[in-house]
């Protein structure tokens, strides 16, 4: 072989090293821009996910509760009523146990209660109306807070507000109980230790 020869067929070697190289590099490229926008595409598609995700997770923390033998908050309640009219707050109670309990309903600042007691079997239902009616003489924005009190095999209360508008008028709200035990084992349970009512159990400080 030729030193002509010799010296073509290298840098055909050459020539053909540079653009397999240059290809190379292009397709990296070319490869690497289009990771970049599917990534930033993925990401923004992503990113709402994981912080849904994220706030999922710290409401559903590891936060311990109140004890059980302490009271249930029911939702607050605020009504509008002229001066001397009558507000009403219907309470539909549940029985969810598979016992037949009385359940009784005792309310403040002279609110009055009926009936004041109900005689409910295992998953039935029943009402109680706590009745409130405004002084006449009542001015406008008076607000009266009432302290309702449900016993049965939890201790709920509730925090009902009576205000004086002149815009307002006879006011009727509904507020459902759910009464019955707790069955369901939590992690933050003695899976051994029994979970009656805890009208049941022993308070402390009693």
């Amino acid at each position: 072989m030729s030193p002509t020869t010799v010296s073509g067929s290298l840098q055909d070697i050459s020539d053909s090293l540079s653009s397999l190289l240059e290809h190379a590099v292009s397709t990296g490229t070319e490869l690497l821009q289009i990771l970049g926008a599917s990534g930033a595409e993925l990401t923004s598609r992503v990113a709402p996910a994981l912080e849904g995700l994220k706030l999922h997770r710290s409401r559903c923390g590891c936060e311990i509760p109140p004890p059980c033998w302490m009271p249930r908050e029911l939702p607050p309640v605020c009504s509008h009523v002229c001066a001397g009219a009558t507000a009403n707050l219907r309470l539909r109670i549940t029985n969810g146990g598979v016992e037949a309990r009385t359940i009784s309903v005792e309310a403040d600042a002279g609110a009055s209660v009926n009936p004041a007691s109900l005689q409910l079997g295992p998953m039935q239902r029943g009402s109680v109306t706590v009745t409130f009616t405004v002084p006449a003489s009542a001015c406008d924005r008076d607000c009266t807070e009432i302290l309702i009190w449900v016993n049965g095999c939890n201790r709920f209360y509730l925090r009902w507000t009576v205000c004086v508008s002149r815009r307002g008028c006879d006011s009727c709200h509904e507020v459902e109980v759910g009464d019955c035990p707790d069955y369901i084992h939590h992690w933050y349970d003695h899976f051994y230790c029994p979970r009656p009512c805890p009208s049941q159990l022993h308070v402390p400080g009693r």
